[in-house]
C-alpha cells in the first residue's frame, strides 16, 4: 500500500470503516433528537388536549349553570306574574267590600282596625314595576287614595251619627276615594293580565 492510497494516515479501508461508524453515530445522534421532539411534541399535544378538556368541561359547567340561571329567572317570572295578580284581585275585592260597608244612607258602622290593603300589596307592586312600569304606577296611584280613603274612614268612625252633615261629607270623600283606587287597579289589572295572557 503506498501513501496515495493514505488518507491522513489511514488506510482507505479504515476511512471507510470509521465513515461507517460516524454514519451510524449520526444517524444514532438524529434518530435521539428525532425522538425527542417527538415526545416532546406528544407532550405539547397532551398537555393541549387537557387544556382543551378543561374548557371544554368549563363550558359544559357555565352551560349548566346559564341554563339553572335561565330556570331561576322563568319561574321568578312566573311567581311575580302570580303574585302581582293575586294582590290586585284582593285589593279590588276589599275595596269592593269597604264600598258596601260605608255606602247608604244610614251611619256606616266601622271596625276599629282599617286596613284595606293587604301587607304583600307594596311587593306586588315593586315586582310589578319590574316588568310593566304603567301596572306599577297605577297600583302605586291606587295605593295612595286607599291611605286617603282611611284616613276618611277614621274621621268618620269617630263622628257621631247624630250628625249627619258632618259624616256624610266625610262618607262621600272616603268612597270617592276608594272609586278613583278601584278604578287605578282595574285598570292596572286589565293590562297586567294582557300582559301575562302574552308571556304565557
Amino acid at each position: 500500500m503506498t501513501d496515495s492510497d493514505r488518507v491522513f494516515g489511514l488506510s482507505v479501508n479504515e476511512v471507510t470503516a470509521y465513515t461507517a461508524i460516524a454514519n451510524l453515530l449520526l444517524v444514532v445522534i438524529l434518530t435521539a433528537i428525532n425522538i425527542y421532539y417527538a415526545w416532546h411534541a406528544k407532550r405539547q399535544a397532551d398537555a393541549s388536549k387537557e387544556q382543551v378538556d378543561a374548557s371544554n368541561r368549563q363550558a359544559s359547567l357555565a352551560e349548566e349553570s346559564l341554563s339553572i340561571l335561565r330556570n331561576q329567572i322563568a319561574q321568578q317570572h312566573k311567581a311575580d306574574l302570580a303574585t302581582v295578580t293575586l294582590q290586585l284581585k284582593i285589593a279590588i275585592h276589599a275595596i269592593d267590600d269597604w264600598m258596601k260597608r260605608i255606602g247608604g244612607d244610614s251611619y256606616p258602622q266601622i271596625p276599629d282596625a282599617i286596613k284595606i290593603l293587604s301587607d304583600d300589596f307594596s311587593l306586588a307592586t315593586h315586582r310589578a314595576n319590574a316588568l310593566d312600569e304603567i301596572v306599577a304606577e297605577n297600583m302605586g296611584a291606587a295605593a295612595l287614595y286607599i291611605v286617603e280613603a282611611e284616613n276618611n274612614l277614621r274621621i268618620l268612625r269617630a263622628r257621631q251619627a247624630d250628625h249627619p252633615a258632618g259624616w256624610k261629607d266625610v262618607q262621600e270623600k272616603a268612597t270617592k276615594s276608594l272609586s278613583i283606587a278601584k278604578y287605578k287597579l282595574n285598570v292596572a289589572r286589565a293590562r297586567w293580565d294582557s300582559a301575562s295572557s302574552q308571556a304565557s
